[in-house]
């Protein structure tokens, strides 16, 4: 019987996968809301029906980047593979480091920026607490950072694209490791003398 510890995964594992493309669809909708909501008339229904909605699902964003924080704590990634230099393993890690940081401040400071208004914010009609109250220099300090946090992460989104790509035509492509895959892993034989075959 073969008693050597299992390698670890070349790749994430599904929820993982599912957690990272998940994020991205919410962001892509957040940014699209976002840029739209901003030029429409101030006190129309129009706007703010689409600022309601921008709230709701930056709300379930924060919710699934929390679980997805969670899940990657209990879960690590796989190994970078061994063609990385260091260099780039460690700016890896600040930009992913950066990325949460960033995916966090950004529903807080919306959720702040909101709670400074006569607005109240609620998450998909659901009322939630005001945490200040009308406050016109405070709310706009709170918008402030939530627009200079969404630059941030949107410039960071764009290096972690780039990052990715720049391995796609060497060795070290670490792509495939967050694509879903309907790889299924190969079946165990049982080998002569019960060992597993190879």
């Amino acid at each position: 019987m073969d008693i050597r510890p299992a390698p670890p995964p070349d790749r994430y594992d599904r929820i993982s996968i599912l957690l990272h493309w998940l994020t991205l669809v919410l962001l892509c909708v957040l940014f699209g809301l976002g840029w739209y909501m901003v030029d429409l008339p101030i006190g129309s229904a129009e706007r703010s029906y689409f600022f309601a909605l921008h709230k709701s699902v930056g709300l379930t964003t924060a919710v699934v980047v929390i679980f997805r924080a969670g899940w990657r704590i209990a879960h690590p990634a796989p190994p970078l593979p061994d063609a990385i230099d260091i260099l780039r393993r460690k700016l890896a890690r600040i930009t992913h480091v950066l990325l949460y940081v960033t995916l966090l401040l950004q529903p807080l400071s919306g959720y702040l920026s909101s709670s400074f208004t006569r607005y109240p914010t609620r998450w998909w009609g659901i009322p939630l607490p005001q945490w200040g109250w009308q406050d016109a220099a405070l709310n706009e300090f709170f918008t402030e950072i939530h627009v200079a946090n969404s630059v941030a992460l949107l410039c960071l989104i764009v290096l972690h694209v780039l990052g990715a790509l720049s391995h796609i035509a060497g060795p070290d492509n670490v792509l495939p490791r967050m694509l879903p895959s309907r790889r299924r892993p190969a079946s165990r034989v049982a080998g002569p003398a019960g060992s597993a075959g190879k």
